[in-house]
């Protein structure tokens, strides 16, 4: 416990030092081009800009004319990036648009985002009730069962023909399914456990809740939206302010709205507020960073052996 309380607060250290300094160097008026990418802007940069442009928690490369974000410990293609909505669509390096047999490499679900300080969220700041925080993307889920499952949310895989090649000869007589929107193991039918899970924002048909090898392509080919609102609130706000995107889709900032960015003085207010505390959380981190070269190597010896967990159908 003790352990854990130390790396979160190293972790925090980190973050705020880097933040802080970031942000006291950071050029709002950079913009770049990558393929069919344009204008990418705060908070965003490619990795060969200067270095005062855009934030380095927000940077991109440029390959082969196509833009990429590496995060979550993979590799995914830029679809768009709203600034109006405030939101990056991105989409598994793995999926090929033409090709039906393409499966994403990486396993990627909601906890992935379920960190306080992280840069990015799966749900939008808006202003409306009951929907304070509408969901960017819902959860595609491949699954196995013992036994055959018998309902129009579940698509046998077996008619899609997809490779799987982590699948291994031992569980080769289990059924395999494709669900999307599963929310919590109640959902997960007996005898079934989930094995991988993805994330999509291709649009609902809640006229038609059956799904075919089309449609799991189609969602998986057009991606996932995340939004970085929350996490730079401070950046186009006041510090002491809440942001959020009011019913016209604007960025308001608690009483003012925004109908585009937001005056250059409230990044200048927060260059001057983080810049002070900069120079001591770095000097904190400093310091901490002796102590922490034995835990280093116990934590990356624990994240290699984390696979996805088996969800129950049922609670013991």
């Amino acid at each position: 416990m003790a352990r854990g309380l130390t790396f979160t607060a190293v972790g925090l250290t980190v973050l705020v030092a880097l933040t802080c300094c970031a942000t006291a160097m950071i050029n709002h008026t950079c913009s770049a081009s990558c393929g069919n990418i344009h204008n990418i802007s705060f908070p965003f940069r490619l990795e060969t800009d200067p270095e005062n442009c855009g934030s380095p928690f927000y940077e991109l490369s440029c390959e082969n004319n196509r833009t990429v974000l590496y995060d979550f410990g993979g590799k995914y293609y830029v679809q768009e990036i709203s600034y109006n909505n405030y939101a990056i669509r991105i989409v598994d390096s793995g999926i090929q648009k033409n090709n039906y047999f393409s499966t994403p490499n990486y396993s990627l679900y909601r906890h992935n985002f379920s960190f306080f300080w992280y840069k990015y969220t799966t749900y939008q700041l808006k202003g409306t009730v009951p929907e304070r925080y509408p969901k960017l993307s819902r959860s595609l889920v491949w699954m196995s069962c013992e036994k055959p499952v018998n309902s129009p949310l579940y698509l046998d895989t077996s008619t899609c023909n997809y490779n799987d090649n982590s699948s291994s000869i031992s569980d080769s007589k289990r059924y395999r399914y494709v669900t999307v929107g599963i929310t919590n193991a109640s959902q997960v039918e007996d005898s079934c456990q989930v094995e991988k899970m993805f994330l999509t924002s291709w649009p609902i048909n809640n006229d038609d809740p059956n799904i075919s090898c089309t449609d799991v392509h189609h969602e998986l080919a057009y991606g996932f939206e995340l939004s970085w609102l929350e996490t730079n609130c401070g950046s186009y706000c006041p510090i002491s302010s809440e942001c959020y995107l009011n019913d016209t889709n604007h960025l308001q900032c608690n009483d003012t709205v925004y109908m585009s960015s937001p005056p250059v003085s409230f990044h200048l207010e927060t260059k001057i507020v983080l810049g002070i505390p900069c120079v001591v959380a770095f000097l904190i981190y400093k310091w901490r960073k002796r102590h922490l070269s034995m835990y280093d190597a116990i934590e990356e010896f624990l994240q290699s052996q984390i696979n996805l967990m088996p969800i129950s159908g049922k609670c013991q």
